[in-house]
C-alpha cells in the first residue's frame, strides 16, 4: 500500500469531461448562429404593424450582384433565409452535435455540426484545457426540396470552429445552391 501526502491531492489537476467541453462549444456555436437570425423577431413586429406589406427577398444571384463593389457583405436577411430550429443532441456517445434547420422561399436546409470526442481531449496533460482549445468540427450541409422534402444536394467538410460565422454559412449555402441548383430554369427544349 502506497501512502500519499495530502498536499499531493491539493496539487492534483482536474479537468472537466470531454463531453462537457463539447457541449459548451456547441452551445457557443448555437448562440452565434441564433444571433445571425435576430432580424426575424424584428420582422414579426413590423408585420403586426403593417400586415399588408410583404418583404421581397432576393435570389442568391441578385444579392451577390448587388453586393459586388460594396463593403457590406450579404446577410441571411438579404437572402430571405429564415431559421426554423437549432438543437443540440447529446445522445451519441462519441459525436455530440448541433442541428440547425433553416429555409428560404425555394428550399429548406439542414446544417449538421459534429465535434468528435478526441477533439476535446487535452493534448498536453500539464496545461489547462478549455472549450476554446477545441479547434475542428465536421459539417454536413444538406439542401431539401421544399415540396417533396427529397435531398437535392449535400456538402461535407471538416472546418475550424473559429471560421464558423455568417459569411462562412452564406458562402456554404451559395456553394450548395450553385452545385445543386435549379437546372430546370436554364434547360429548355425548342420544338418546331
Amino acid at each position: 500500500m502506497k501512502i500519499r501526502k495530502f498536499i499531493d491531492f491539493i496539487n492534483e489537476e482536474f479537468n472537466d469531461t470531454p463531453e462537457t467541453y463539447i457541449e459548451s462549444t456547441l452551445r457557443q456555436i448555437k448562440k452565434k448562429i441564433d444571433n445571425m437570425f435576430e432580424f426575424q423577431g424584428e420582422e414579426k413586429e413590423e408585420e403586426v404593424r403593417e400586415p399588408e406589406k410583404k418583404p421581397k427577398f432576393k435570389s442568391t444571384k441578385d444579392a451577390k450582384e448587388e453586393g459586388i463593389g460594396k463593403e457590406k457583405s450579404m446577410t441571411f436577411k438579404d437572402l430571405g433565409v429564415r431559421l426554423e430550429s437549432s438543437e443540440i443532441s447529446k445522445y451519441s456517445k462519441q459525436y455530440d452535435n448541433l442541428t440547425v434547420k433553416f429555409s428560404d422561399d425555394e428550399s429548406t436546409y439542414n446544417l449538421y455540426i459534429m465535434i468528435e470526442l478526441k477533439e476535446a481531449l487535452p493534448k498536453e496533460p500539464d496545461k489547462d484545457f478549455s472549450n476554446d482549445d477545441i479547434e475542428k468540427c465536421y459539417i454536413k450541409f444538406k439542401k431539401y426540396d421544399l415540396d417533396t422534402f427529397e435531398v437535392i444536394g449535400q456538402l461535407t467538410k471538416n472546418v475550424k470552429i473559429k471560421d464558423i460565422n455568417e459569411e462562412f454559412l452564406i458562402n456554404l449555402k451559395i456553394e450548395l445552391d450553385e452545385k445543386f441548383g435549379e437546372e430546370g430554369e436554364e434547360f429548355s427544349i425548342e420544338t418546331e
